[in-house]
């Protein structure tokens, strides 16, 4: 370090030179002792952090120094107290607050039954952690262990990710992590349809055993109405060209219109309840007599499958499923058939 007077244009300056973290530097005064007082200011500060600041930048610090003093804190304390990610707030605390909230909603029992089983999962998985410090790869950590299908991780994810949605709004945290989650690939089993014999000998073992339980079976296969939907239709929403399952009745809340098929109109004629009582008892019952085995959901996929069969569109089917674009038709529901069997599976009647 060094102070050496320099000449420029007839004008006299003092350059002070100095090595800040093994760089050169140098600054030009007017005076010899500014030079020096700078000079010395650098032995102190030897990190050369406060002379690499700008004149802004240190002002800012002195100011922060200063309120951090009036409120008796240290500026690393307020640092630390100003968290990044939102209000801190135990994920437990969060999940039994947001479940108060739902209730309060008119979500039907099944949907909000299944979110408190999901939710009370992620409180177990993670009790003792803040909402803000559960990350996407936490998530995908917990999906593994659990070894978890991938159709199992976009259910649960279905009803985990509008509480972190909330949480959101909340100020409890900045992200929702089910966004940036990656999922494995799709699970490698097609789903499970009926035949169109083995369709043919469901509905008329129903016919010649519970001939109650037809109607019920016909709008699952031929109108890949969802159970739960099928139960609150009443024969008002049969129409002369198509089924409605309005809002109220849809799982999803949106309103569709369903084509009445040839087949499925003859056996809505049958005498028979929506929502036939002991129904699981007597599907059992039927299903022994008629020798086939049960699936979830194979009365839909059945549907969905013989459908883009028969009709070769995609968005046809997808629409009167109530699907919102076709990604969901080809990732659970679509077994591959062929157009003859498509022709077979509708000439299903009483």
């Amino acid at each position: 370090m060094r102070v050496s007077k320099s000449t420029n244009h007839g004008n006299v300056r003092w350059r002070a030179t100095a090595s800040l973290n093994g760089k050169r530097r140098q600054r030009f005064f007017t005076s010899r002792d500014d030079a020096r007082a700078w000079l010395d200011s650098i032995r102190t500060d030897h990190t050369g952090f406060w002379n690499g600041r700008t004149a802004e930048e240190q002002g800012e610090i002195v100011s922060a120094f200063k309120l951090a003093s009036e409120r008796g804190l240290s500026l690393h304390e307020c640092v630390l107290s100003n968290n990044i990610n939102g209000n801190p707030l135990p994920i437990t605390d969060a999940i039994n607050h947001y479940i108060n909230v739902i209730s309060q909603r008119s979500l039907r029992p099944s949907s909000l039954k299944q979110t408190r089983i999901n939710l009370s999962q992620l409180a177990e998985e993670f009790a003792g952690r803040m909402c803000h410090d559960v990350s996407a790869g936490n998530l995908e950590q917990w999906f593994h262990k659990l070894k978890w299908k991938r159709s199992t991780i976009d259910g649960v994810i279905a009803k985990i990710g509008p509480f972190f949605t909330w949480c959101m709004r909340e100020g409890y945290r900045k992200n929702n992590p089910c966004g940036a989650v990656r999922r494995p690939q799709s699970d490698d089993v097609a789903p499970a349809i009926f035949s169109p014999e083995q369709a043919r000998k469901l509905l008329k073992t129903a016919y010649n055993n519970d001939v109650g339980l037809a109607p019920y079976l016909a709008l699952g296969l031929f109108a890949g109405v969802r159970p739960l939907e099928i139960e609150r239709l009443q024969r008002s929403d049969i129409k002369q060209h198509h089924i409605e399952v309005s809002a109220a009745k849809s799982k999803t809340r949106k309103r569709r219109l369903i084509t009445l098929s040839d087949n499925l109109r003859k056996w809505l004629k049958v005498e028979g309840d929506f929502a036939p009582k002991n129904r699981r008892k007597r599907l059992s019952r039927i299903l022994e007599v008629a020798e086939l085995k049960w699936s979830p959901d194979i009365m839909r996929h059945s549907f969905a499958s013989y459908h883009l069969a028969l009709h070769e569109s995609a968005d046809k089917t997808a629409l009167e499923m109530g699907h919102r674009d076709t990604r969901m038709l080809f990732r659970h529901y679509r077994e591959i058939v062929t157009k003859g069997e498509a022709v077979e599976y509708w000439q299903t009647y009483p």
